[in-house]
């Protein structure tokens, strides 16, 4: 599990980070498990464009420049998966965390109590996403497909290819409508086109007639269902996990 705590004001930072990775010490028995510290909001971002992954972000609200909120939205453009938790002085930038999937906001000053509350769901959830996974036959084995690495399903005439975060893509003489049931029984998938279901988690825009993935994979939308789909990647962008 990796924590990004970003705040202005060093005193704070240097007291959340040290909960944060109090909490870590004592609730997972994993040795890659850290949290990183950042004071400004440009610091934190070129890590992440360095392609630096975090589980949860931390967030002050109120800094100089890049404020929580515009920080939050730069993240959501490259991770739909992480957990984002706010801090603030003031409940009233609670509604604006609706706009960037926020998981929760913590009130300044951060307590010890409320802060293991929060790490603890978001843990929970994150570790119940990524243990999710599906079994593909391939021409020579069995191949284990978790969910939380799968960009795309496309079927092209008889043979339906996985694509997978990695960079990799797994073919299987499987059926789309054999895998199917399955996928779509996951709120992160919808089915755009008879050929293709994606992961709404890897999606960072839509347009008139297409998904543009995270990494930049283009994939159809049917006229027919357009309707349906921009709801779904609506209700996937904007909805706040509490």
């Amino acid at each position: 599990m990796k924590i990004a705590v970003c705040d202005d004001d060093q005193q704070e930072l240097v007291q959340i980070s040290q909960l944060a990775d109090k909490y870590l010490s004592g609730s997972l028995a994993d040795n890659n498990s850290e949290v990183s510290s950042f004071n400004s909001s440009m610091d934190l971002l070129q890590q992440i464009e360095t392609n630096r992954h975090f589980d949860i972000f931390l967030l002050d609200v109120i800094m100089p420049g890049i404020n929580g909120i515009k920080l939050a939205t730069e993240i959501r453009m490259r991770d739909q998966v992480a957990k984002i938790i706010f801090l603030t002085s003031s409940s009233e930038f609670a509604i604006d965390s609706y706009s960037v999937g926020a998981f929760n906001y913590l009130l300044k000053p951060v307590q010890e109590k409320p802060l293991f509350s929060v790490l603890e769901k978001a843990c929970h959830d994150l570790n119940t996403r990524l243990q999710k996974y599906i079994v593909i036959k391939t021409p020579f084995s069995l191949s284990r497909i978790f969910l939380h690495q799968l960009i795309y399903v496309e079927v092209i005439r008889r043979t339906v290819f996985f694509h997978l975060t990695d960079g990799t893509t797994i073919e299987s003489n499987r059926t789309i409508a054999q895998v199917e049931d399955v996928l779509l029984s996951d709120k992160r998938f919808i089915k755009p086109h008879r050929s293709y279901i994606v992961n709404l988690d890897h999606i960072k825009k839509l347009s008139q007639n297409s998904f543009t993935t995270a990494s930049n994979l283009s994939v159809p939308i049917s006229r027919n269902v357009l309707k349906e789909v921009k709801q779904a990647y609506i209700n996937h962008s904007f909805q706040a996990e509490y």
